[in-house]
């Protein structure tokens, strides 16, 4: 495979609130690929960017921990045909209401994605982690997909997709992760992971998928991680 077919572009979408480990699971498994990378392999398969409305954001707790934003949501709006990956973590329904019930800038940016064609025969991944299905759900897109999230919340996210998708139900589940297939389009693929540490067992899913299974294992004993294949 070429290195142009093996590189990823990938974006974080954070908020005001976001779970911790949702996003820094995903990034820390994908960050390990391009540090210890097979020769074969392009210098970094994975570049991370992270995605949001406000230039820094406090994640969920407060004041425990501030992340500056790689590029605002505005602009990545525009440059969305770059991102190859787009990873929604989760957050409380006190954080994830307002940007529901608010069809704001971050559903707008799910639905760009998720409509965007494929260059060559690399598929896109739209990948949410735990109630971060919420606002896939709210962007009208899970119409007749298999889709997971938090144990705690898969009532909710049957009557979000009921709410907001009108081509056909979905099929909501409790699973470790889902690899739910392509959306509407057959060019932008679906994975979904239950409640926070899920993330990461999805994120070496994904690995194993682009990768191979050697480098997914390589990378889960690296994090000394009981990966649940």
């Amino acid at each position: 495979m070429s290195s142009a077919s093996q590189y990823y572009k990938v974006g974080v979408l954070l908020f005001q609130g976001a779970d911790v480990l949702d996003f820094a699971g995903p990034m820390e498994v994908l960050s390990h690929v391009s540090h210890n990378r097979n020769p074969d392999q392009p210098d970094r398969m994975f570049t991370l960017e992270t995605i949001a409305k406000d230039p820094t954001i406090r994640a969920a707790g407060g004041h425990c921990l501030t992340v500056e934003a790689d590029t605002l949501l505005e602009h990545a709006l525009k440059q969305i045909h770059e991102y190859g990956i787009l990873i929604i973590p989760g957050g409380a329904p006190s954080v994830l209401d307002p940007l529901i019930n608010g069809n704001g800038l971050e559903l707008e940016l799910i639905r760009k994605f998720a409509a965007l064609s494929s260059p060559s025969q690399k598929p896109r991944i739209l990948f949410s982690v735990c109630t971060g299905a919420f606002l896939v759900g709210a962007a009208g897109i899970l119409g007749g997909m298999t889709v997971t999230t938090h144990h705690r919340a898969v009532d909710v996210l049957r009557e979000i997709c009921d709410r907001f998708n009108k081509n056909g139900s979905s099929n909501v589940v409790h699973k470790r992760y889902i690899d739910g297939g392509f959306l509407e389009g057959d060019t932008v693929q679906l994975i979904t992971a239950g409640g926070v540490s899920s993330g990461i067992d999805a994120s070496l899913h994904l690995v194993r998928q682009l990768t191979g299974q050697d480098m997914a294992a390589f990378v889960s004993r690296v994090m000394e991680y009981d990966w649940a294949e």
